[in-house]
């Protein structure tokens, strides 16, 4: 087999790699993924797989940054730029449908859960680095939001798990229980749903 040469065909071949890694842990689990079915999925030799991962984990680490990473940097980014809670939640709520539908990372959610007792440090990397992130960007805007009387939250920190929860169930409903059309679930009318009783719910007493 020839060997990539150039930058572009590395990180072609990186990119293929990461997508057979992905199929194979979620049709077969993290622990049973041997990194000879990898380098078959992706048509590569067992070597060229060791030339560019050393590991499993290495491979799931990847992922996390490739997958997780930029979603969490665009949100991030999102949360900066707008002007009120209600423009936050809406917007976020706008983006999320999007990324369960067009992106792996409701199949990178469902590896994660299958394997979280085998391998806790795995684990523990994807909440620090993704989980957390999130919970604390919800609480940081909850938090301004309260102190600039536009709603009134006793608790931030818990509160943002009630936003992201049925972000986290949307993503696993997904991959695993919508088999059909007919169990498919109209995610921009949910969505749409859950930040208007978040706002009504949230807003303070005389704020417009």
């Amino acid at each position: 087999m020839q060997r990539a040469m150039t930058d572009e065909a590395k990180d072609q071949r990186r990119q293929a790699l990461l997508s057979a890694a992905l199929n194979e842990f979620f049709e077969k689990g993290f622990a049973a993924t041997r990194m000879d079915d990898v380098a078959k999925r992706a048509k590569l030799s067992k070597g060229t797989v060791y030339l560019y991962f050393e590991s499993k984990e290495a491979m799931f680490i990847a992922l996390l940054e490739s997958l997780a990473e930029p979603k969490i940097e665009m949100f991030e980014s999102v949360m900066e730029q707008v002007e009120s809670f209600e423009v936050a939640i809406r917007t976020l709520f706008e983006i999320v449908p999007v990324i369960i539908r067009t992106t792996e990372m409701p199949r990178f959610l469902k590896v994660l859960i299958g394997d979280s007792q085998m391998f806790p440090d795995i684990v523990a990397l994807y909440r620090d680095a993704f989980i957390e992130r999130a919970l604390k960007l919800i609480a940081g805007l909850l938090t301004r939001a309260h102190n600039a009387g536009e709603i009134c939250v006793e608790a931030p920190e818990l509160t943002a798990r009630i936003v992201v929860a049925p972000v986290v169930l949307s993503g696993i409903w997904h991959v695993v229980f919508r088999q059909d059309e007919a169990s498919d679930v109209d995610l921009e009318a949910l969505f749409r749903i859950h930040g208007d009783m978040l706002i009504r719910s949230l807003k303070a007493e005389g704020a417009k």
